[in-house]
């Protein structure tokens, strides 16, 4: 296999602990080394198992409005020359981008040097968004970068079936390969055992929504299928939680609802979903995600849009139901239905799905093989892929 540098650069909105499940699937025997771009949290030296860290960099550059703007405006990072002469003193062969891709500059630097390039694509096309004007400017220049360094890339992975195949037709002179979204459920949500202050003397059961709040997540479709309807306002409570700007009214005579709107903590995430009595996901789009593997993991019952991300793993898997998107009236319907049913049957396959689908290991293996490839390979379509 070739010796290859995996680089994190964000641990950023759910990216830290999709890095690292998937590096702690590794072992020190893998010819594989580690550049983490750590923020004030220190996320990442936290979360890397002890003994990656003889293999490891940890590079502290705060998540500040100055290094964001200084980004914006340079298109660099301050890590760049130091990831340069890291490949070079470790005789490194290919280079993952697992957050996502360098910028073409640094690309046709790595070419150079006669590295190859492996770059993890996450989101192909911007989600809907409602922000501040200074946010969605931000946005637009990051897409529109991103646009010109896929068309500087040469080998690009995907964790979204969907994506793969947009991937696919649109760039068909690229080498396009696949694995799974692993698991978000990191040893310290795990071993986390702090309850929320905003839901210790919560009266009754609740649905949960879990994550950053974004537009596109549907969260205001959530709020008016719960607040429409007498019969969960009555028995049940709706927990929003996770920081964000909500982009709606709230109700004056609102019943039921408790917003935790701020950074929910790693250790309070199992507290949050073992006493939940289901989870709701009702996203307008998403290329992958995560969150299925947090409510698998607990068996809490899912509602979840029939986006076609969802409905791809929901549907076969009978791990939970789908609403149409969008729809708040059958949203609504989907809730009370879960909430009066026997959801036994659904749990048990939640569990079988968790346990074949989000092991660690066997993404990394797949990685493995796709660092192992022969990359002057055509078609590669499919590679570690298999229902």
């Amino acid at each position: 296999m070739k010796r290859v540098l995996l680089v994190a650069t964000t641990s950023y909105a759910g990216m830290g602990p999709y890095v690292a499940e998937i590096v702690n699937g590794f072992s020190p025997e893998d010819d594989i080394y580690y550049f983490f771009h750590d923020y004030e949290d220190r996320y990442f030296e936290r979360n890397v198992k002890e003994e990656l860290r003889s293999h490891s960099v940890f590079y502290l550059a705060p998540n500040s409005a100055m290094n964001k703007l200084r980004h914006l405006i340079t298109n660099r990072f301050s890590y760049d020359r130091m990831l340069l002469k890291l490949c070079k003193k470790k005789r490194i062969e290919l280079v993952h981008y697992i957050n996502d891709i360098p910028t073409a500059r640094m690309q046709r630097k790595y070419e150079r040097m006669g590295l190859t390039v492996l770059s993890t694509v996450h989101d192909l096309e911007p989600h809907e968004a409602k922000k501040s004007w200074h946010k969605m400017l931000r946005q637009n220049i990051m897409y529109k970068r991103l646009a010109k360094n896929l068309q500087e890339a040469k080998y690009l992975v995907t964790n979204s079936l969907a994506q793969y195949e947009s991937l696919k037709r649109r760039y068909e002179g690229k080498t396009i390969t696949y694995h799974p979204f692993p698991s978000l459920v990191t040893k310290e949500i795990v071993n986390g055992h702090e309850t929320p202050e905003e839901l210790k003397d919560i009266d009754k059961p609740y649905i949960l929504f879990f994550g950053r709040i974004e537009k596109y997540k549907g969260i205001d479709l959530l709020y008016k299928a719960f607040t429409s309807s007498p019969q969960l306002c009555e028995n049940f409570r709706l927990v929003i939680a996770g920081s964000g700007e909500l982009g709606f009214e709230r109700i004056n005579d609102e019943s039921g609802v408790i917003f935790i709107n701020r950074y929910i903590r790693d250790t309070e995430v199992a507290s949050l979903y073992r006493n939940a009595h289901c989870v709701a996901y009702p996203y307008i789009s998403a290329t992958q995600s995560g969150v299925l593997s947090l409510a698998f993991y607990y068996q809490i019952p899912v509602v979840a849009s029939d986006i076609p991300f969802f409905k791809g793993i929901i549907g076969p898997s009978s791990t939970g139901l789908l609403f149409k998107k969008e729809n708040v009236e059958d949203l609504r319907s989907k809730l009370l239905t879960l909430c009066q049913t026997d959801v036994s049957a659904m749990r048990n396959n939640q569990r079988a799905y968790y346990d074949k689908h989000y092991g660690g290991h066997a993404i990394c293996e797949q990685l493995l093989k796709i660092y192992s490839m022969s990359w002057s390979e055509a078609d590669v379509e499919g590679l570690g892929y298999k229902e």
